[in-house]
């Protein structure tokens, strides 16, 4: 039997995978940062959308806002149109983030949806 000190077996659980070339540099995971109290990752934030008031309902004025989430799956037809529901942070015209808030936004003005992602399959 072999022995094998703790910090050893810490340490191969960090290195990067079976073959990688030793000069290429593994990407490690964010540090984690505390945003409204709790604890999240760090991942970058959505961007920024500027709607007119044509363009989506129930406001007044331009919105600028940080989109986290669009309901691509669920279509609502409205005013003979497509909208789609949108969630994300109202930013002020100063810049700075507001409430949280749900909108629908006509689909022709939301950037083009993401293709699916198929799983590898691995023989």
């Amino acid at each position: 039997m072999i022995r094998v000190r703790v910090s050893e077996a810490v340490r191969c659980g960090r290195q990067a995978y079976a073959g990688a070339r030793p000069d290429r540099r593994v990407r490690v995971p964010d540090a984690p940062v505390i945003r409204g109290g709790r604890l999240q990752l760090s991942v970058p934030r959505g961007p920024l959308h500027e709607f007119a008031e044509v363009d989506y309902c129930y406001g007044v004025g331009p919105l600028t806002l940080r989109v986290d989430r669009i309901g691509w799956d669920r279509p609502v037809p409205h005013d003979g149109d497509t909208w789609l529901e949108v969630e994300g942070v109202v930013i002020s015209p100063a810049g700075r983030e507001g409430a949280r808030r749900l909108v629908l936004v006509r689909a022709r003005r939301l950037p083009v949806r993401p293709p699916r992602k198929r799983p590898r399959l691995r023989p």
